[in-house]
């Protein structure tokens, strides 16, 4: 029994999928673990354990997503083609924006990283320089659905589409009340302060 010739690239796309929605599931994890908006029913210890798992996930399945091309025989990548940002030469990529799309999500995927290794080490690091760094998975998301967008085959395609938009707007929902809570938190103590 033979493989597909185009299995690694399907197993590519379905990972890559698959990731996404991991590292949208752990920035809305993340947001519910620090406004409570679950209260009372949340218990922030599984919130934090699924958080983590979920970062875990993500990581796992972007490392699955791009080592799959290496068996992609019409790509055929090279290691520093896939991890270093505009060093891809494939012969079929003639178009500007599809380097910039590959360069997008290598980009993401070192930002991912670093937020992962700086929540693995967070008792070591000040808290505000930890916060600052992991507020960079916002961005980790809106580079990863960019790549997606411009780099996928399924760009065109309405499930792919509506998909992206709902779980974009959820996490769009979910980061502005983040933000509107923590903007309220600190009236509210300025409030408290200045009596």
């Amino acid at each position: 029994m033979s493989v597909d010739e185009h299995f690694w690239w399907y197993l590519s796309r379905a990972s890559g999928m698959v990731a996404w929605i991991a590292l949208a599931a752990t920035c809305l994890w993340g947001i519910l673990l620090i406004t409570r908006m679950l209260k009372p029913a949340d218990r922030p210890a599984w919130l934090l354990d699924l958080h983590r798992w979920l970062g875990a996930v993500t990581v796992v399945t972007v490392l699955v997503h791009v080592l799959v091309l290496l068996g992609d025989g019409y790509m055929k990548p090279t290691l520093v083609q896939l991890f270093v940002p505009f060093a891809t030469g494939w012969a079929h990529e003639s178009i500007a924006a599809e380097r910039l799309s590959y360069a997008i999500g290598i980009i993401a995927f070192y930002i991912l990283i670093v937020v992962e290794l700086t929540s693995l080490a967070m008792k070591k690091i000040p808290r505000r320089v930890w916060g600052a760094i992991h507020l960079s998975s916002y961005l980790v998301f809106v580079l990863s659905t960019a790549h997606g967008v411009m780099a996928g085959s399924d760009a065109a395609n309405i499930v792919f589409i509506c998909t992206l938009v709902a779980v974009a707007a959820i996490l769009a929902f979910s980061f502005t009340a983040r933000v509107l809570q923590g903007r309220a938190k600190r009236l509210s103590r300025a409030a408290v302060s200045s009596r």
